[in-house]
């Protein structure tokens, strides 16, 4: 019974679809008539219902073909890489630099960004070159080495000490307002440093040559360094480059003009980068083409304090002037996001900044301790940096490369 239902079936079937002709049926037996025109309708029926089907159908993919151990497995996906390349912007001042080296310290010690660029100015243009160097020479581990090697010879070469025991006893590290800071204060505008240091002797100079190869420097293609200094006939930053770093370079970032010569290079005198770019932000996006720039802030972001001492008011105008260029890079990278977004919609990722800064920490120590190489002060500011880059690190370093953590 089977057989003969699958075969008026299938003859069903050819005839329907035009295979064979249309045939006179024959007499056949009533029962075999009868399976004949189910067959029929039924399969009329079905091919109907395939043909709509088919005019409104979309193409499914193919189910994924399951993985068999051992036989043509896919290719492992990569190991997570580190974050995209990030450009490091670090801003000088003075014995507070070594905030920055914590910073660095604390980061190349996590060892979860991938340095492509460095900017710096005055205390933060010998971090810069410091890092640099010790990067090329042994990765972050040769970079810590070479940061707190630096750091300690500065201590041990430091041209005097302002403070005594006395001073510390009663103000700790802020001699602001002591006589000792009142009397240097004033020496310093009396006498200049062309008179009370005839000869240009800056003891940097052999502390730059014994920690920094600057012919590795100058070769390295690996870590754009952009140094700023400031040209005393203009007022203008000066960007040095890569390839024209030098220990001169070095010197005229750090040369403030109350304590050293103005550094000539090229013919033209520079003073401190400081003046005009703290640290240089522009080129790092400019010539640099980083996405991610991470600002390393000395300067402490605000004090609510108001200051009505001669000393409080000196000490707050000094910090006016060294941050007024930073927030002028600032502006300018704002407006050139505004722009970008314009041009290309609102999607546009533009700079994305990112900030350490010192915060309230280094308030109490006041501006006179910029001048002060001791140790001991250099490791308290150091570990303020580490502290800080520790609760960076923590909240927001994995958004590097994805968004800004730093409003503009």
């Amino acid at each position: 019974m089977l057989h003969r239902n699958i075969s008026v079936y299938f003859l069903a079937a050819l005839q329907k679809s035009g295979i064979v002709p249309i045939f006179n049926r024959m007499r056949l037996p009533r029962s075999i008539d009868r399976r004949w025109k189910r067959a029929e309708a039924a399969f009329s029926a079905l091919l109907d219902r395939g043909q709509r089907r088919g005019a409104g159908a979309t193409v499914r993919r193919a189910a994924p073909v399951p993985e068999i151990p051992g036989l043509c497995a896919p290719e492992a996906p990569p190991a997570p890489a580190k974050t995209a390349a990030i450009g490091l912007a670090l801003q000088g001042g003075g014995a507070h630099g070594a905030f920055t080296w914590g910073v660095l310290d604390r980061l190349f010690e996590a060892d979860v960004l991938r340095v492509g660029a460095i900017s710096g100015a005055s205390a933060g243009a010998l971090n810069a070159a410091v890092a640099a160097d010790g990067l090329l020479a042994g990765g972050p581990d040769g970079a810590r080495a070479a940061l707190e090697g630096f750091w300690r010879t500065v201590s041990a070469h430091g041209a005097f000490t302002p403070y005594n025991a006395l001073d510390k006893m009663i103000n700790g590290w802020n001699q602001d307002g002591t006589g000792r800071q009142i009397g240097i204060d004033i020496a310093s505008r009396l006498v200049s440093p062309y008179q009370f240091n005839p000869l240009g002797h800056n003891p940097l100079r052999d502390i730059l040559n014994d920690n920094v190869d600057f012919e590795r420097l100058r070769r390295n293609r690996r870590i754009k360094l952009y140094i700023a200094a400031t040209d005393v006939r203009t007022g203008q930053a000066k960007i040095f480059r890569t390839s024209q770093l030098s220990v001169d370079v070095l010197l005229a970032s750090a040369a403030l003009p109350s304590l050293h010569h103005a550094v000539e290079i090229d013919g033209v005198p520079y003073w401190d980068g400081g003046f005009s770019a703290n640290p240089p932000l522009i080129p790092l996006v400019e010539k640099g083409g980083c996405d991610d720039i991470l600002l390393v802030q000395v300067e402490p972001p605000h004090d609510d304090d108001l200051p009505v001492t001669a000393t409080a008011i000196r000490s707050r105008l000094a910090r006016l002037t060294f941050m007024a260029p930073l927030h002028r890079e600032l502006d300018a990278l704002r407006w050139i996001g505004k722009i970008s977004a314009s041009e290309n919609g609102p999607s546009s990722p533009g700079v994305r900044m990112h900030r350490i800064d010192s915060g309230d920490e280094l308030n109490a120590l006041g501006q006179f301790s910029k001048l002060n190489p001791e140790w001991g002060m250099l490791q308290h500011v150091r570990d303020i940096g580490r502290a800080q880059a520790e609760t960076w690190l923590a909240r927001k370093a994995q958004h590097v490369g994805d968004r800004a953590t730093f409003r503009l």
